[in-house]
């Protein structure tokens, strides 16, 4: 068990110690106020560097068994509410640990009411159209939106009707745009109270409020071992219609350091669908996002037929060591089919895999990124399960889930420690001053400003070539773009293969600015439009911004690793000093701060990069979808696509220039920001330390540095 908690607690209780002590002059009107509040400062500043939780996305269609999945890893059967009974919808669901009590707990956010009225005007028109307007699963989610809400009536209402207040007196947070809270003592619970938020009921029309919920937070008590740092979201596979969803769902796929994808054992290596998903979203998920591993798990092993599983698979039971006169005979064979069939299923994936090239081209398909897990819920928490414990593979799913929330504890208290360290060795360095150690700080303070300038010139240079190599890459995308874009239109907006009902795809594709995910899947004008230029710079991108731990020589991840001002020969040239020794240790761990800050920065802003050339087509092509989305009548859908392809046309000569021009601003931009933070962070912290002449002599902080020492050698590796 990983104890890097402790290690952190204590580490604040010394160091709470110590700022307890500095407050005991700080009242009393001496020079040294300054320098002692800038001191508990940055002891305070050491409990708010706290790194974001990370997001482990869960995919899979209806009735794959992520909600039970999710359950059995919980140790809760009845959380989650499943697709079994009621139809799931496509809030997405977020589960994490409660640190505060033993209640579960659910915040449930809403859509702005003005989001739900463009709907609702949408889904009026939706079930007024006929003819070849009508598209038949956009009509299904249209009426199963307005029953959910208003009831079997609702759909007969006006827009005015159904806007009045009178309407939502259950979800007053929605009038309010407030979140909603929900607090239970036990999950069942939660999960009667969730249901309404989170399915479709049939048999509650009017009752259901899910159509204006955008997601759902679920904290759970007993999990701070495995949840603590860690989020599971449930992705939903397909949209609904719902801008606000969708945008958040593009937002969350972003956030995931590891996706896991749910399959049924029996369709696990044949489930288009899932490998479709990934390879659709794989923009987002690598140059766009932040995922470092892929998990496939196949779920169900034990809805399984052993008759028919050996005749199919010719074996017998001497293949197993059974026989019939055995007591136990149809549970050992049973469980010897599941575990025969896992086998099998996890050499099928791991084989798929090597065929998606999607996937291949983008990731390290290696050990350490794909892995597939056979698991049964079910038998996991039976009574009397024929499966042992570990055979069902749930506690290795939370023997992973325990890896991944440990590595961020443990990342957490190394962090602390040092900060912790650097801030003594600092109230060290001011022990004593005289004229001497006063000449001999500033003599650093100088070779130090030199450094800065020089390692700081050294980042400007690997800044500037990033933004060369891929201005010229993007050069060459935009101009294959401009000749191709036309052809890459006709192939969303006018495909071959959907004929009567694509009318209504297409008017969503419009009224969502030209990105739509239905029940049949993902629609992104944008990104196909874009796609060449992506295709232009993916691999120069993946080598200039990596998912953070896989930083290549090229990086700037690795540029800031090597940036350092505290150098080899400042410390030998200074080492005879115990006092600048003291200095520069702490400046050594105020630069290391600095820098994991800041990479963890730039992988956020790596994702804003990748994303704004779809953005800057979207916000070129704005005028043209809306104008498309206006035409209504008779010989309507063929009026929209040439309307579009009229305006992609129009606009192919500056569209695409514009996008890598403000996409290439936007780096330069943003990356020349992030070396003038590194230049004001040391700035600061060189001034403080080295041009500061008072003295901190009444502190000894001996003891604790002794303390944190020991505690740093109970950080787990």
């Amino acid at each position: 068990m990983c104890l890097c908690f402790l290690v952190i607690r204590n580490g604040q209780m010394i160091m709470g110690h110590v700022k307890h002590k500095l407050s005991k002059y700080e009242l009393q009107d001496t020079p040294t106020n300054k320098l002692i509040q800038y001191v508990r400062e940055i002891i305070t500043k050491l409990d708010t560097t706290i790194k974001k939780k990370s997001t482990v996305g869960v995919f899979g269609k209806t009735g794959a068994g992520k909600s039970s999945l999710i359950n059995a890893i919980l140790g809760e059967t009845d959380l989650l509410p499943s697709g079994t009974l009621c139809a799931c919808t496509s809030v997405i669901i977020q589960v994490g640990a409660n640190l505060t009590d033993f209640n579960y707990t659910a915040e449930i956010e809403f859509i702005s009411k003005k989001e739900w009225e463009d709907e609702l005007k949408m889904l009026l028109n939706v079930l007024s159209e006929d003819g070849e307007e009508k598209d038949n699963a956009i009509f299904s989610t249209a009426n199963e939106k307005i029953t959910a809400m208003y009831g079997e009536e609702g759909v007969f209402m006006t827009i005015d009707d159904l806007m009045k207040d009178d309407n939502f007196s259950e979800i007053p947070e929605f009038l309010r745009s407030q979140t909603k809270k929900l607090t239970c003592e036990k999950a069942s619970e939660l999960s009667d109270q969730i249901g309404c938020y989170v399915q479709h009921d049939d048999s509650n029309p009017g009752g259901c409020y899910w159509p204006v919920v955008k997601s759902v937070t679920i904290n759970v008590p007993y999990c701070k071992e495995f949840l603590e740092h860690i989020l599971l979201v449930d992705l939903p596979g397909t949209g609904d219609y719902n801008k606000s969803r969708d945008q958040m769902w593009k937002s969350k796929l972003r956030e995931c350091s590891t996706v896991w994808i749910v399959s049924e054992i029996n369709r696990a290596g044949s489930d288009k669908e899932a490998w479709e998903l990934i390879s659709n979203s794989v923009g987002d998920m690598a140059q766009g996002g932040e995922c470092s591993s892929i998990c496939f798990i196949c779920t169900k092993t034990d809805d399984i037929n052993p008759q028919n599983y050996m005749r199919s698979s010719k074996l017998k039971d001497e293949d197993f060591q059974i026989t019939p006169v055995d007591s136990q005979y149809a549970s050992k064979k049973k469980t010897a089919c599941i575990l025969h069939r896992n086998a099998k299923a996890k050499e099928k994936v791991k084989k798929n895999v090597l065929l998606q090239d999607q996937i291949k081209t983008n990731f390290d398909c290696d050990d350490d990124f794909f892995s597939v897990f056979t698991v049964s819920s079910e038998e996991f928490t039976k009574e009397d399960p024929i499966l042992k414990k570990e055979e069902t593979e749930i506690p290795k799913l939370k023997d992973l889930l325990r890896t991944y929330n440990n590595s961020h504890t443990n990342e957490m208290a190394s962090q602390y420690i040092a900060g912790a360290l650097g801030i003594l060795s600092l109230i060290q360095g001011f022990k004593e001053i005289n004229a001497e150690m006063v000449e001999k700080k500033s003599s650093l303070y100088q070779d130090l400003e030199i450094n800065l300038q020089n390692a700081l010139g050294h980042l400007h240079e690997c800044c500037r070539q990033i933004c060369s190599s891929l201005e010229e890459l993007l050069s060459k995308g935009a101009k294959e773009s401009e000749e191709k874009c036309v052809e890459t239109a006709n192939q969303v907006i006018a495909p071959k293969k959907d004929g009567r009902g694509f009318h209504r795809t297409l008017t969503a594709l419009c009224k969502n600015d030209g990105f739509y995910r239905s029940k049949k899947g993902t629609t992104d004008l944008n990104s196909r439009l874009a796609s060449h230029m992506l295709q232009y710079i993916n691999e120069a991108f993946s080598e200039f911004f990596p998912v953070q731990g896989k930083a290549t020589e090229k990086s700037l991840q690795a540029k800031m690793v090597k940036f350092t001002i505290v150098n080899e020969e400042v410390m030998v040239k200074y080492e005879n000093s115990p006092v600048l020794r003291h200095m520069m240790k702490f400046l050594k761990i105020e630069e290391m701060k600095l820098k994991k800050m800041l990479k963890q920065k730039i992988v956020e802003q790596k994702k804003t990069f990748y994303a704004s050339l779809p953005e800057s087509i979207k916000s070129t092509l704005l005028q043209g979808y809306r104008s498309a989305a206006a035409i209504t009548g008779i010989g309507s859908m063929k009026k929209k696509q040439t309307e579009l392809l009229e305006y992609i046309e129009s606009s192919k000569s500056y569209m695409f220039q514009k996008a890598k021009r403000e996409m290439i601003e936007m780096m330069d931009r943003t990356m020349h920001s992030t070396v003038e933070e590194i230049k004001t962070g040391l700035k600061a912290s060189m001034e403080y330390s080295l041009l500061n002449t008072n003295t901190l002599s009444f502190m000894d902080v001996s003891k604790e540095t002794e303390e944190l020492k020991k505690l740093s050698t109970q950080i787990c590796d």
